[in-house]
C-alpha cells in the first residue's frame, strides 16, 4: 500500500528530456536512503505512516498514533527511510518474496498472478507502506522517483527477477508511465487500510537494461547497494540522522 501522491504526468521514460534526467540525478543525489534497523528510526517510520494514512483517510485515529503491521517484523522485510538534510521525508517497506520466504502483501492480495511467478523459482521484490509527509512532499515533488529508485536498487542487490506492489489504482498510471509496468485492474482490500489497492508488476530482469538506458538515475554502485542494507558499513555521514516527528 502507498500513500505518496505520484505525479500523473510523468512523462514515458523514453521521452524524458535531457534536462529531466538531469533534475532526477542531481535530486536523487540529495537523499539518503537508510535501512531502519534502530528503535529511532522505526519509530519514526511508524508515526510517519501513521499521519500520512490518516490524512489519506486510509486508516482511523488511534490513541497510539503509530502505524505498525505484522509484516513489518518479518524476517524477510526491509523498512527504508528517505532523508533530506538529516529529515525523514518518504519510507516505504520491502521484501523480499521467494519460493522459500512466500510472504509478502501482494502476494496475499493477488497470489493468482504471484504464485506461478514464485513457483518458476523466481524473486520478487515486494514494495509496500509508501509514505510521505505532505508538506514536504510539496516541496520535494521528485520523490516518488526517488522512492522508485530505491525499490529498483533493492531489486538489483538481490538479484531479484520481479518487482511487484499493491497501489491505490489512481496512481497506476504513474508506474505505467515511469517504469511501463504491467497493470492489473482487480481491486482487494488490503488488510489494516480502508481503501482497495491494484497491482503492478515488472519483469525486472528482462527490463533493467531499459530502465538503466531510459533513466539512468535509477543506477547505483555495488558500494551504495552495500551501504544501505549492511549497516556497519555505513559512513559517519549518516549517523546522527533526525526524525522529523519527536
Amino acid at each position: 500500500m502507498e500513500v505518496h501522491k505520484p505525479d500523473a504526468v510523468s512523462a514515458d521514460p523514453a521521452a524524458l528530456s535531457v534536462q529531466r534526467i538531469a533534475e532526477l540525478s542531481n535530486f536523487a543525489k540529495r537523499v539518503t536512503c537508510i535501512l531502519a534497523s534502530r528503535y529511532v528510526e522505526r519509530n519514526a517510520i511508524f508515526k510517519l505512516r501513521y499521519q500520512a494514512y490518516l490524512r489519506a483517510g486510509l486508516v482511523s485515529k488511534n490513541s497510539f498514533e503509530r502505524h505498525i503491521e505484522p509484516a513489518d517484523h518479518a524476517a524477510n522485510a526491509y523498512l527504508m527511510g528517505l532523508y533530506i538534510e538529516r529529515r525523514l521525508v518518504s519510507s516505504l517497506r520491502l521484501q523480499i518474496g521467494s519460493a522459500a520466504t512466500p510472504n509478502f502483501l501482494s502476494l496475499e492480495l493477488f497470489p493468482h498472478v504471484l504464485k506461478p511467478i514464485l513457483r518458476s523459482d523466481k524473486t520478487i521484490i515486494d514494495m509496500s507502506c509508501v509514505a510521505t509527509d505532505g508538506e514536504l512532499a510539496r516541496r520535494y515533488v521528485l520523490m516518488p522517483d526517488v522512492i522508485l529508485r530505491s525499490w529498483i536498487v533493492t531489486a538489483e542487490h538481490f538479484h531479484a527477477d520481479y518487482i511487484a506492489a499493491a497501489v491505490r489504482p489512481q496512481h497506476q498510471l504513474f508506474y505505467k508511465r515511469v517504469l511501463d509496468s504491467e497493470l492489473h485492474s482487480e481491486v482487494q482490500p488490503p488488510p489494516h487500510h480502508l481503501t482497495g489497492v491494484s497491482l503492478v508488476i515488472l519483469d525486472f530482469a528482462s527490463s533493467a537494461k531499459r530502465l538503466y538506458k531510459n533513466l539512468p538515475f535509477l543506477r547505483s554502485t555495488p558500494s551504495e547497494r552495500q551501504q544501505m542494507f549492511e549497516r556497519d558499513t555505513m559512513p559517519p555521514k549518516t549517523t546522527g540522522l533526525r526524525p522529523l516527528f519527536s
